[in-house]
């Protein structure tokens, strides 16, 4: 029977990192339909796209409030009986609070290392040059029209060369910092999700991980859209590096389920257990309430774009997970 129990756990495991990877690149092909469309379609996929945005932000602040904080709370209590601590020091909030740290002291690293705010000035430098001296050939086309349109144009060539080599290099350091900003935000999800999986590991009762099973599988695959959406819209034309995130995200699952399943058998300490996992989670809650508000919510806000809108679409999001954890208990 137990044999049994393991190999159930090994198939629904793979029903979730194939779910995972499915719904994560949908929003590839659903960009890219919007994308090829114009005029005042253009103006409505546009906006669609802020709204599933919103959607996404929606999505994640359920996350991090109804789900991390609550089981990194759960890990801690754990803890504290085990240790029989009895502070009531706010030990989540610190280490949630060290997370949103990390990732804010992260963007401003990768901010620097790249060079982001020297290649933007070197191109407003270059722009401003470049008006200049359109300007002066303008200005001294009357004057000798054969020399001046010959010493003028090899003069705005090489300005034109050179402001497009400043333009390819902003390109470059802006590429660079979504890209690692990408990865903090999937590593943070990756967190959670192999948590989610030893959870589902441990479970020893064919109902609880069949119960389990269909909890998380539902929450995964609105999640696991919300992500291919962030991730999309900040690679459109890296699509490789789009299905390679969420093929990382997809495979934490399985792996931590496979880690839950050793673990029942293993004689780990169920202190240390608790302690690693309110570490994990406090840390990955600091992540998400960033990225949450300060790369989705907030930069969604800006838009010209119906507020109410798109504080609905939020609001859609948070509920569908604030509903499909009432299911799940």
């Amino acid at each position: 029977r137990k044999m049994n129990i393991v190999v159930l756990k090994a198939l629904l495991l793979g029903v979730m990192a194939a779910t995972t990877v499915l719904f994560g690149v949908i929003p590839l092909k659903v960009l890219q339909i919007l994308s090829r469309k114009s005029g005042k379609f253009e103006q409505r996929a546009s906006f669609t796209i802020s709204l599933l945005s919103c959607f996404a932000g929606g999505v994640f602040l359920a996350v991090c409030f109804l789900d991390i904080l609550p089981e990194a709370y759960e890990s801690y209590e754990s803890w504290k009986t085990a240790a029989e601590y009895k502070s009531e020091y706010p030990f989540v909030p610190l280490m949630f609070s060290m997370g949103f740290f990390i990732v804010r002291l992260l963007e401003e690293i990768v901010d620097r290392f790249c060079g982001h705010e020297e290649y933007a000035e070197e191109r407003r430098k270059h722009a401003a040059t470049f008006v200049s001296v359109a300007s002066d050939m303008e200005i001294n086309h009357h004057i000798d029209h054969h020399h001046a349109d010959h010493h003028h144009n090899d003069h705005i060539d090489h300005h034109i060369d050179r402001t497009a080599r400043a333009d390819t290099d902003s390109q470059s350091s802006d590429s660079k910092t979504k890209i690692v900003k990408s990865l903090t935000f999937v590593i943070a999800l990756m967190f959670h999700a192999s948590l989610e999986g030893v959870a589902f590991g441990v479970q020893d009762t064919t109902v609880s991980v069949a119960s389990l099973f269909f909890g998380i599988i539902v929450h995964k695959a609105v999640v696991s859209f919300s992500v291919g959406m962030r991730l999309a819209e900040a690679h459109t034309h890296r699509r490789w590096l789009v299905v390679a995130l969420i093929c990382a995200f997809a495979i934490v699952a399985p792996i931590g389920g496979a880690v839950g399943i050793v673990l029942q058998d293993s004689t780990l300490h169920a202190q240390t257990r608790d302690a690693v996992t309110c570490i994990l989670q406090s840390l990955a809650l600091g992540t998400f309430i960033y990225i949450t508000f300060f790369e989705i919510l907030v930069p969604e806000s800006t838009k010209p774009y119906n507020k109410i809108a798109q504080w609905l679409a939020s609001v859609i999001g948070f509920a569908i997970i604030a509903a499909l954890m009432s299911i799940g208990e």
